[in-house]
């Protein structure tokens, strides 16, 4: 029986479509590409999801890597990217009755220290029993102890745990499944497939 639910934050919680962001930023191919690939591809992305090294230290090294070519992009983007996003109101609202109807709600999310900074104040973090980001624990998924961290610190069993994420590699499903964690991966910012997910697997909603 289903009690608890871990929600990821990004393309579940957090509307993070990558292609958007950086349209906000600039629409030359040439500096796309760099974005994507000296930024968002680059190893500096996953050392801030794991709290390894500050937004400006990022900053520093990419300009040095790329011989300061966009500068003010790297610095302008690295800045405000994670402001571009926007909280998936129609997921916050399942949240809600989620937690009406007696469900422990949860996050598990790969996040760097500004973004969750920036999010923190939301209301549908206030409706969470436990929060668990990968800056803090210097853990990512689809890392096993990171989805210990969580277990152990709240004492969950995890056989009555659905997990919600969008992970398209489906490498953090396959971790949360292997220690018996229930649930399947979801389509990206689609309140629909969550609600089909949750009766999926006997949630009352």
């Amino acid at each position: 029986m289903i009690k608890n639910i871990i929600f990821d934050l990004g393309n579940v919680i957090i509307n993070y479509n990558q292609e958007q962001i950086i349209n906000k930023f600039t629409k030359k191919e040439e500096e796309i590409k760099y974005i994507y690939d000296e930024i968002f591809h680059a190893p500096e992305w996953e050392l801030m999801d794991l709290g390894n090294i500050t937004n400006d230290k990022a900053i520093e090294v990419i300009n040095k890597r790329n011989e300061f070519k966009y500068q003010k992009l790297t610095e302008d983007f690295l800045h405000e990217w994670y402001k571009q996003q926007q909280i998936n109101k129609e997921v916050v609202e399942i949240a809600k009755i989620l937690k009406k109807n007696g469900y422990n709600l949860f996050v598990l999310s790969n996040m760097g220290n500004l973004t969750y900074e920036y999010f923190k104040d939301n209301e549908f973090f206030s409706l969470c029993t436990g929060i668990i980001i990968s800056a803090h624990e210097h853990l990512i998924k689809p890392d096993e102890k990171v989805f210990r961290v969580l277990l152990d610190k709240y004492k969950l069993n995890p056989e009555e745990c659905l997990f919600i994420d969008d992970d398209p590699s489906e490498e953090n499903y396959k971790t949360a499944n292997k220690i018996g964690l229930k649930g399947r991966r979801i389509v990206p910012n689609q309140a629909e497939d969550i609600k089909k997910l949750l009766l999926e697997f006997g949630v009352e909603i």
